[in-house]
């Protein structure tokens, strides 16, 4: 009998095990994301190919590890540089959920600085937010414009993503300060892609890595030097663009 019982719990524990990595399996699978199902305008969909930095090891304490994804903003400015609209964002920057920070404070104002400064005061984004996939992921959106031209771009961050150039130990005031402690580490990456609306021979665009925000997000300017940024590159495969009827 208690050689039964040593055998049950033991399967249960296997069990528990298999379900556990299928879990996890899952949740690292493609996500489809549908916004604005009743909004008119042209379809776009957004196809985030997840790289190999995609799922970055978090501390937590001493004894508890986890793997958290990238905070992603993609939003459409014209040619000039002027913001339009957001058409994605991840919850967690939308709602500033950082810990035990308050509703709507901002504690992490290095995460998507270039993003937060072009958007300015718009806060109408819980309808083009949803919790960060873990693996890549397909959004369906719409966006109507009345211009030829525009730009798409991305924003992309992970918080403690340090390195020898952005270390954990950054003063407050240093070039390379990016938050402290839970801070970022290797700023935010922008990427961009110009869209001909009239251009009758594609419909689908790949955006180029251009830059990167402030390092502690004092500022909103892009910075074109990529030096010191290491890893952060692999965060994101690519990010492609398909424009729909």
């Amino acid at each position: 009998m208690k050689r039964w019982n040593v055998i049950s719990i033991f399967s249960v524990i296997v069990l528990a095990i298999g379900l556990t990595a299928m879990y996890f399996m899952k949740a690292e699978n493609d996500t489809i994301i549908n916004l604005n199902k009743n909004v008119n305008g042209k379809n776009i969909s957004i196809n985030i190919s997840k790289g190999q930095q995609y799922l970055h090891k978090f501390k937590v304490n001493s004894l508890i590890h986890i793997k958290t994804p990238p905070q992603v903003a993609i939003w459409v400015e014209d040619t000039s540089g002027n913001y339009i609209k957001t058409l994605y964002a991840t919850e967690k920057i939308v709602e500033q959920k950082w810990g035990a920070s308050k509703p709507g404070e901002i504690v992490r104002k290095e995460a998507l600085p270039y993003w937060t400064h072009k958007k300015g005061n718009d806060t109408n984004l819980d309808m083009v937010s949803s919790a960060t996939p873990k693996g890549n992921s397909l959004i369906h959106t719409t966006f109507d414009s009345n211009n030829d031209e525009y730009v798409i771009l991305a924003e992309v961050n992970m918080s403690t993503d340090f390195n020898e150039f952005y270390p954990r130990d950054a003063k407050l005031g240093e070039s390379n300060y990016s938050g402290g402690n839970n801070g970022s580490g290797q700023p935010a990456l922008i990427y961009s892609a110009k869209v001909n609306n009239s251009d009758l021979e594609t419909n689908h665009y790949e955006l180029e890595l251009v830059g990167h925000s402030s390092a502690d997000g004092s500022n909103g300017e892009l910075f074109t030097d990529m030096e010191g940024i290491t890893t952060a590159k692999d965060i994101i495969d690519k990010i492609e663009i398909t424009l729909g009827d």
